[in-house]
């Protein structure tokens, strides 16, 4: 406790925290003027009850959400009186030559000096405190027991730099995976197949669900040949606990521990997070710098993300604001591709496969491109691909495609764009079939949708002439010990990166105009995404207004009964009217294009000057506001 005088009242400022084995369980802030009161009433009347027990732990971190800023106020407070008022004091008593008084005041200044110190250490103990205590519970949750407490964190880093916290706001991230650090062995440990991504989102979204609520309310999956990303959501108070849910969820799944895993995974959040996501379906973090086919990735995606539930489908997971922000980023991708020249060239994975075919057939097998004999398994969107690359280069190569079904291979040959572009020597092979056609190819393929490699080193022995091995598919089809047989040339998806190192150079000019598109799209983005944390209170607002106007109402019914049925509905109608000229400036103002931090003290001011409390329309999650601002209700 801190005894300090204002005015020549007395007034006690303390500062406590209880701990246990596990970590923070309650902090009291306590200003004493007359009849003490906590500092959470005299900010929030609403919230005028004891702190939370130990089995409440939600209610503890939103307390500690409001605590932690007070004292940075606290702090700046004690640091004004010092370097001001306290120094024209002593600068005074100085000059006087009231050496007693000096000394007093010099004692003071001393003790201000200590106070300030003790903020700092008290705020950064009790942010990490609660953080050791996050990572306990989430490694309970990691192996399979749920805290009865239920698992909440407070992220460190918004604690420090947010100064007015909003319990409604919510904050987007991104885990994942790339090209840039994960080896396959990595990336096939997370790989997730298109028909699986709603039901991967659900799991998680249930994993990180506590008997408080949700921590992870909205999740999206984006998994390739080439990357593993989850976009997802979570209440702007709980970041570290969310993130630190996710990443348990990943080692869970893969079967990876902790050091296995980390090394290689990327985490953003908010600006970060969002500018991630842009780059990605603008083409500026893919393989092959540019590429077109990312964008229709992110379009899965989104279409993924808000999927309705029906016979054998998985609804998706992706909520408001994730979904919201899949659909921004594939403006992005247009707008970057219509704007600046990043996708001109080879600008897939696929024609990257041809590239490296042509340039290493004649050093591996001393064979012209054009004379080459070429297999092709799978009958898939990258298969496609591959002969749209392929014929654009040599339409009239020898193909062979093999797949469990030879009429969808058929199909492929007979695409309109594939017979536009060649394809006169190309045939079709059953898989029983797959052996004998590899055995004859030069070059072989690899694009399946199998989990398992369908061809390793025991089919490829015995071989007289060489033969090129082109994997792109994650999982690998190709067994890794296929690179071991005499006359074999195995080539990953890792191999493609030399490939388009030239493309890659030729589009840098282009990207520096793409980040420019890319920064004004995210600033407007994040500021529709605060907006919502305003929802909740609006919709209070709502309700706050309509049940005074309902309650003036009935005071006058008697006044208005022989008022007719048509005139009652008039006068209904009427005064709702009114209600809403009142109150749309405010939703209107919410609505401004302007920096998060004034829109969040926008929101904070709105709610205590009405005294609100958040409403949701449906079942509460801390980060889901389903409610909309006027102009977006249906």
């Amino acid at each position: 406790g801190v005894l300090a005088r204002s005015r020549g009242s007395p007034r006690v400022i303390a500062l406590g925290a209880s701990t246990s084995r596990s970590g923070l369980r309650a902090v009291d802030v306590q200003v004493r003027e007359g009849p003490p009161k906590t500092a959470l009433q005299e900010q929030h009347p609403a919230h005028s009850r004891e702190l939370a027990p130990k089995g409440e732990i939600d209610t503890v971190e939103r307390v500690m959400g409001l605590f932690v800023p007070k004292i940075a106020e606290f702090k700046r407070q004690a640091e004004l009186l010092r370097n001001r008022e306290l120094r024209n004091m002593l600068d005074t008593m100085e000059d006087l030559g009231k050496t007693d008084l000096l000394r007093v005041f010099s004692e003071v200044d001393d003790l201000l000096a200590t106070l300030i110190s003790a903020i700092d250490g008290l705020k950064d103990s009790a942010i990490n405190i609660r953080r050791q205590e996050v990572l306990e519970e989430i490694e309970q949750l990691e192996r399979g027991e749920h805290p009865a407490d239920g698992v909440n964190g407070l992220d460190e880093e918004m604690l420090h730099d947010i100064n007015q916290p909003v319990e409604t706001m919510t904050e987007v991230h991104v885990i994942g995976l790339s090209h840039h650090k994960a080896p396959v062995e990595i990336r096939e440990k997370l790989a997730v197949a298109e028909a699986e991504w709603n039901r991967y989102a659900k799991e998680l979204v249930e994993f990180a669900r506590t008997p408080n609520g949700h921590m992870v309310p909205e999740v999206a999956v984006i998994s390739t040949c080439n990357r593993f990303e989850l976009y997802f959501s979570s209440p702007e108070m709980l970041q570290f606990s969310a993130r630190q849910a996710v990443g348990a969820f990943l080692r869970q799944k893969s079967g990876l521990t902790r050091e296995e895993l980390d090394p290689y995974l990327f985490t953003y959040s908010g600006e970060k997070a969002i500018n991630h996501l842009f780059e990605v379906s603008s083409g500026l973090d893919s393989l092959v710098l540019g590429e077109a086919q990312i964008l229709a990735q992110v379009k899965s995606c989104h279409e993924h993300s808000i999927q309705k539930a029906h016979e054998n489908v998985v609804e998706g997971s992706g909520g408001k604001i994730v979904s919201k922000m899949l659909n921004a980023a594939i403006r992005m991708g247009k707008t970057v591709r219509t704007k600046t020249d990043i996708g001109k060239g080879s600008v897939s994975v696929s024609s990257a496969a041809v590239e490296l075919m042509l340039a290493k057939v004649m050093p591996d097998l001393q064979k012209v491109p054009a004379n080459a004999k070429v297999c092709i398994l799978g009958a898939g969107k990258m298969s496609r691909l591959l002969l749209l690359a392929l014929f654009s280069k040599l339409p009239d190569i020898e193909v062979t495609v093999v797949n469990r079904s030879v009429d969808k291979a058929q199909e492929l040959l007979d695409d309109e764009m594939v017979r536009g572009r060649g394809g006169k020597n190309a045939k079709v092979a059953k898989l029983e079939d797959m052996l004998d056609v590899v055995r004859e190819s030069d070059v072989v393929f690899a694009a399946t949708a199998s989990k398992d490699p369908i061809l390793s080193a025991k089919d490829l022995q015995n071989r007289e002439q060489g033969v090129m091995l082109v994997d792109i598919s994650v999982p690998r089809n190709i067994a890794k010990d296929c690179s071991e047989v005499p006359n074999v040339f195995s080539y990953s998806v890792d191999d493609l990166k030399k490939v388009v190192e030239a493309n890659a150079e030729k589009r840098q000019s282009e990207v520096v105009k793409a980040r420019e598109l890319i920064e004004s799209e995210v600033k407007r983005f994040k500021t529709w995404q605060a907006s919502q944390g305003a929802v909740p209170y609006l919709t209070a607002l709502q309700k706050m207004a309509d049940g005074i106007r309902n309650a003036e109402a009935e005071k006058a019914a008697k006044r208005l009964k022989a008022l007719e049925g048509k005139e009652k509905q008039a006068v209904e109608k009427m005064t709702r009217h009114i209600v809403d000229q009142i109150f749309r400036p405010i939703y209107y103002s919410m609505k401004d294009d302007e920096e998060v931090e004034a829109k969040r003290n926008k929101i904070s001011a709105l709610r205590d000057m009405f005294n609100l409390e958040p409403v949701y329309k449906r079942r509460r999650q801390p980060s889901t506001q389903t409610a909309a601002l006027p102009e977006d209700r249906a």
